[in-house]
Protein backbone atom coordinates (compact mmCIF):
# COMPACT_ATOMS: atom_id res chain seq x y z
CA UNK A 1 0.00 0.00 0.00
CA UNK A 2 1.15 3.74 -0.71
CA UNK A 3 3.95 2.94 -3.34
CA UNK A 4 1.64 5.19 -5.90
CA UNK A 5 -0.07 8.15 -5.90
CA UNK A 6 -2.97 6.14 -7.02
CA UNK A 7 -3.25 4.76 -3.46
CA UNK A 8 -4.37 6.32 -0.31
CA UNK A 9 -1.99 5.06 1.77
CA UNK A 10 1.32 7.80 1.92
CA UNK A 11 4.60 6.45 3.67
CA UNK A 12 6.36 9.53 4.46
CA UNK A 13 3.42 11.13 6.26
CA UNK A 14 2.01 7.72 7.77
CA UNK A 15 -1.42 8.50 6.81
CA UNK A 16 -4.37 7.85 4.62
CA UNK A 17 -5.68 10.42 2.35
CA UNK A 18 -8.18 10.93 -0.13
CA UNK A 19 -7.27 9.95 -4.01
CA UNK A 20 -8.85 12.34 -6.55
CA UNK A 21 -8.82 10.50 -10.12
CA UNK A 22 -8.84 12.31 -13.11
CA UNK A 23 -10.32 11.98 -16.75
CA UNK A 24 -7.39 10.58 -18.19
CA UNK A 25 -6.53 8.36 -15.83
CA UNK A 26 -3.79 9.88 -13.45
CA UNK A 27 -5.15 10.38 -9.93
CA UNK A 28 -3.39 12.31 -6.81
CA UNK A 29 -3.70 12.28 -3.25
CA UNK A 30 -5.71 15.32 -1.58
CA UNK A 31 -3.24 15.84 0.93
CA UNK A 32 -6.08 17.34 3.76
CA UNK A 33 -5.84 15.14 7.19
CA UNK A 34 -9.46 14.66 7.75
CA UNK A 35 -11.32 11.29 9.04
CA UNK A 36 -10.70 9.85 5.35
CA UNK A 37 -7.23 8.94 7.18
CA UNK A 38 -8.74 6.85 10.74
CA UNK A 39 -11.42 4.59 8.76
CA UNK A 40 -9.30 2.21 8.74
CA UNK A 41 -9.13 2.50 12.41
CA UNK A 42 -12.59 0.97 12.07
CA UNK A 43 -11.43 -2.15 10.58
CA UNK A 44 -9.20 -3.09 14.10
CA UNK A 45 -9.67 -5.70 16.26
CA UNK A 46 -8.07 -7.32 18.84
CA UNK A 47 -8.49 -10.81 19.89
CA UNK A 48 -7.62 -12.12 23.40
CA UNK A 49 -5.29 -15.86 23.93
CA UNK A 50 -8.36 -17.37 25.52
CA UNK A 51 -10.51 -16.94 22.70
CA UNK A 52 -8.20 -18.46 20.50
CA UNK A 53 -7.46 -21.58 22.56
CA UNK A 54 -11.46 -21.91 22.88
CA UNK A 55 -12.16 -22.05 19.12
CA UNK A 56 -9.08 -23.17 17.03
CA UNK A 57 -11.31 -22.99 13.52
CA UNK A 58 -11.37 -19.67 13.91
CA UNK A 59 -7.38 -19.15 14.08
CA UNK A 60 -7.43 -22.06 11.34
CA UNK A 61 -9.59 -20.04 8.90
CA UNK A 62 -7.94 -17.01 9.85
CA UNK A 63 -4.33 -18.26 8.93
CA UNK A 64 -6.27 -19.97 5.85
CA UNK A 65 -7.48 -16.62 4.62
CA UNK A 66 -4.52 -14.63 5.67
CA UNK A 67 -2.14 -17.08 3.20
CA UNK A 68 -4.52 -17.16 0.66
CA UNK A 69 -5.18 -13.70 -0.29
CA UNK A 70 -1.55 -12.53 0.75
CA UNK A 71 -1.17 -10.75 -2.23
CA UNK A 72 -4.32 -8.75 -1.28
CA UNK A 73 -3.34 -8.16 2.36
CA UNK A 74 0.17 -6.20 1.78
CA UNK A 75 -0.43 -3.98 4.80
CA UNK A 76 -2.93 -5.92 6.90
CA UNK A 77 -1.72 -7.37 10.40
CA UNK A 78 -0.91 -11.16 10.53
CA UNK A 79 -3.09 -12.75 12.84
CA UNK A 80 -1.00 -15.25 13.29
CA UNK A 81 1.41 -13.23 15.53
CA UNK A 82 0.43 -12.85 19.17
CA UNK A 83 0.74 -9.79 20.90
CA UNK A 84 0.85 -8.68 24.03
CA UNK A 85 -0.32 -11.44 26.64
CA UNK A 86 -1.07 -13.67 23.61
CA UNK A 87 -3.50 -11.65 21.99
CA UNK A 88 -4.16 -11.49 18.49
CA UNK A 89 -4.50 -8.52 15.89
CA UNK A 90 -7.47 -8.76 13.10
CA UNK A 91 -7.16 -5.11 10.75
CA UNK A 92 -6.10 -4.16 7.83
CA UNK A 93 -3.48 -1.84 9.12
CA UNK A 94 0.20 -3.93 10.54
CA UNK A 95 1.14 -3.03 13.72
CA UNK A 96 3.17 -0.08 12.38
CA UNK A 97 0.81 1.64 10.46
CA UNK A 98 -1.75 1.30 13.10
CA UNK A 99 0.79 2.76 15.33
CA UNK A 100 0.91 5.78 12.74
CA UNK A 101 -2.31 6.58 12.71
CA UNK A 102 -3.32 6.15 16.31
CA UNK A 103 -0.68 8.73 16.98
CA UNK A 104 -2.11 11.53 14.58
CA UNK A 105 -5.64 10.73 15.94
CA UNK A 106 -4.47 10.44 19.67
CA UNK A 107 -2.27 14.09 19.00
CA UNK A 108 -4.41 16.83 20.35
CA UNK A 109 -2.51 19.45 17.85
CA UNK A 110 -4.37 17.28 15.32
CA UNK A 111 -7.39 15.28 15.62
CA UNK A 112 -8.02 14.93 19.58
CA UNK A 113 -10.14 17.37 20.95
CA UNK A 114 -11.80 17.99 24.30
CA UNK A 115 -14.91 17.17 23.14
CA UNK A 116 -14.19 13.89 21.04
CA UNK A 117 -11.96 13.45 17.54
CA UNK A 118 -11.93 16.22 14.97
CA UNK A 119 -13.39 15.37 11.21
CA UNK A 120 -10.40 17.41 10.22
CA UNK A 121 -7.29 17.82 11.74
CA UNK A 122 -6.36 20.67 13.51
CA UNK A 123 -2.98 21.36 12.02
CA UNK A 124 -4.58 22.81 8.90
CA UNK A 125 -5.58 26.14 10.97
CA UNK A 126 -1.86 27.24 11.15
CA UNK A 127 -0.63 25.10 7.70
CA UNK A 128 -3.67 25.46 5.03
CA UNK A 129 -3.68 22.48 2.78
CA UNK A 130 -2.09 23.63 -0.62
CA UNK A 131 -4.02 23.79 -3.32
CA UNK A 132 -4.24 21.34 -6.38
CA UNK A 133 -4.12 21.95 -9.75
CA UNK A 134 -5.57 18.41 -10.89
CA UNK A 135 -8.61 19.65 -10.87
CA UNK A 136 -8.13 22.13 -13.53
CA UNK A 137 -10.01 25.34 -13.97
CA UNK A 138 -13.20 24.23 -13.02
CA UNK A 139 -13.19 20.93 -11.50
CA UNK A 140 -15.05 19.39 -14.16
CA UNK A 141 -14.80 15.46 -15.19
CA UNK A 142 -12.48 14.53 -11.22
CA UNK A 143 -14.26 11.65 -9.98
CA UNK A 144 -13.26 10.78 -5.89
CA UNK A 145 -12.29 7.41 -5.26
CA UNK A 146 -11.60 5.34 -2.14
CA UNK A 147 -13.05 5.83 1.42
CA UNK A 148 -14.87 8.81 1.17
CA UNK A 149 -16.09 8.50 -2.83
CA UNK A 150 -19.71 9.70 -2.90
Amino acid sequence: MGQTDDEMWDEEDGFFYDVLRLPDGSATRLRIRSMVGLIPLCAVSVIPAGLIERFPNLAARARENYERYADLLGGAANPQVPGVDGRHLFAILDERKLRKVLSRMLDEERFLSPHGIRSLSRSHLDEPSPPTDALGPTGEGARPTGTSAV
